[in-house]
């Protein structure tokens, strides 16, 4: 056999053709070992990176708050969201302009404006009896049964009701009004709108009762020593025609005129349902009311502002036996 003499000769012509083709094939399996199977190293790499992208592909924008803001989450959900993502809002008039008209609150509004600086709510603020007769309100609460009105719960409104033995409560998510009308040359009145001629919650008692448990953390409209007082509850006027259907209540008003220019902030007497509010332990009430109620569309009013400038929260049902 006659060897060639060759300066860049790698002696593959030395070996056989079934060896050359066995030398290829190891070549190929253990660059798809190493790229592929090395004890799964580079598979958990590439699930990691496909993670990560995966949770940089959702940003929030103006859109994703006002498609939240029509499923009535309630601003502690919103504001927990915006704290857990990335934000690409716009905060320019013209955004902020949209963003009051989809009826998105001011705690949120705010929190978009400055999205690092929104504050996690997921934090119970009821404290049992127990606890609040030994010792600081500092000490951890113990998650208790959520159908029970005497377990922990986040601040908000609840439902309660009972049938043959089983307790039930159900939140009610809060509703974020627009506010239309104003003052004139004459006077005038101020108006909390919701758009639509029924709540999500709709009853069919006529003296329901209710549980509000009004917290120094959580829902940011119940939190700061907020009592039942604050909370008057309201019966909406309707209005449906082939333009609007809505929801509203008189809370402020205007007495213009060149001998008068009195305001008055908060709901028209007519228009409030009265009840009783009894404190079961420190910032929990049991709410009944005073007579049965017709049929309609109510809700728990809390308003913050004054004329002009109001916002707030409204805890809605309807009441409509069959």
């Amino acid at each position: 056999m006659k060897i060639q003499n060759c300066h860049n000769c790698n002696y593959s012509h030395l070996l056989g053709p079934r060896l050359r083709r066995f030398v290829k094939c190891g070549a190929i399996l253990l660059t798809a070992w190493l790229f592929l199977g090395a004890p799964g190293t580079n598979r958990a790499y590439f699930s990691a990176m496909a993670a990560e992208e995966g949770k940089k592909a959702e940003t929030l924008t103006n859109k994703s708050i006002m498609d939240l803001q029509q499923l009535n989450l309630g601003d502690d959900v919103i504001l927990e969201k915006i704290k857990t993502s990335q934000c690409d809002f716009d905060v320019s008039v013209d955004g902020l302009k949209q963003l009051k008209e989809a009826n998105v609150s001011a705690v949120v509004i705010k929190a978009m404006i400055s999205p690092k600086a929104a504050v996690p709510v997921a934090v119970p603020a009821a404290v049992p009896a127990a606890v609040a007769a030994s010792g600081p309100a500092s000490q951890p609460e113990v998650a208790g049964d959520p159908n029970d009105p005497n377990a922990p719960h986040g601040p908000g409104v609840y439902l309660y009701e009972e049938t043959g033995g089983q307790k039930k409560m159900t939140k009610i998510m809060p509703e974020s009004p627009s506010v239309s009308g104003g003052a004139g040359p004459f006077g005038g009145s101020e108006r909390a709108v919701l758009t639509g001629l029924s709540a999500k919650l709709e009853l069919t008692t006529r003296k329901p009762v209710f549980y509000m448990f009004l917290g120094t953390s959580g829902d940011t409209q119940l939190a700061g020593g907020v009592t039942p007082a604050q909370l008057p509850l309201a019966q909406f006027d309707l209005k449906d025609n082939k333009k609007v259907q809505e929801r509203s209540v008189v809370i402020g008003s205007h007495a213009g005129g060149p001998f008068s220019s009195r305001v008055t902030n908060g709901l028209e007497e007519k228009s409030k349902r009265p009840f009783d509010a009894q404190e079961i332990r420190p910032g929990v009430y049991k709410i009944t009311l005073q007579n049965d109620l017709p049929d309609g569309e109510y809700g728990f009013v809390k308003m913050s502002g004054g004329f002009e400038s109001a916002s707030g929260q409204m805890f809605c049902f309807g009441i409509h036996p069959k």
